[in-house]
């Protein structure tokens, strides 16, 4: 191969790297910032940390950081289609999560960017964020998963896998607390940020930030 090519490769591929690790860096960051940053707002609602997307509304940490991750999501490329398909329908639900926030403890009737009926932004949010959740976890099982390193693989199908597997148990729960069923206010906070922590992780796994073997992820 020609020299000029290899090293355009080369660069390309650290490049992706890069883009990779910071994707991970922020999808592990915005949990910690957010629950980090609400406890030092003062007079803030008791529900703050019911849940992350709640946090929208006292700190910017969410829509900072989840939208750079959109923007990442949205730029990154890969060398197969259905790899940028993904990214990019990731990219818009992340937006679609900053853009359209939930439920406020404030009772403020019209919210987010485009200044709509709070009850149609909550109903836009949770649809987002389900849609973003499950690419994502789809993307980490079954895309990254076409590598050759074995051990890798196995990360990538258990960050995924347990993804699937919240998700499934906290629709569940959902579904059972219409009924009746009481569960913790604070079950919302949690399940959001060990998806995003599974998320993040795998992507630093992806960008060998985290090497766990010499062979190519």
């Amino acid at each position: 191969m020609d020299e000029k090519l290899m090293e355009k490769v080369k660069v390309k591929a650290m490049s992706s790297l890069l883009h990779r690790n910071v994707l991970g860096g922020l999808g592990m960051l915005l949990p910690v910032i957010s629950i980090i940053g609400g406890l030092f707002v003062k007079n803030k609602p008791e529900s703050w940390w019911y849940s992350i997307s709640v946090t929208y509304y006292i700190t910017p940490a969410l829509p900072i950081i989840l939208g750079a991750c959109a923007i990442f999501l949205l730029c990154y490329r890969s060398y197969e289609k259905i790899d940028t398909i993904i990214n990019v329908l990731s990219g818009i639900f992340a937006f679609g999560v900053v853009l359209f926030p939930c439920a406020n403890p404030y009772g403020i009737e019209s919210v987010g960017f485009f200044q709509i009926p709070v009850g149609v932004s909550d109903i836009i949010h949770s649809i987002c964020a389900m849609l973003l959740f499950a690419l994502l976890a789809y993307n980490i099982g079954w895309l990254f998963t076409r590598g050759t390193n074995e051990r890798n693989n196995k990360i990538y199908r258990i960050c995924s896998y347990a993804m699937i597997m919240i998700m499934a148990i906290f629709f569940i729960i959902i579904i059972a607390g219409l009924f009746g069923l009481n569960y913790p206010k604070w079950l919302t906070m949690v399940v959001e940020a060990v998806l995003l922590l599974l998320f993040g992780f795998a992507w630093l796994v992806k960008g060998q930030l985290f090497n766990f073997s010499k062979s190519s992820s």
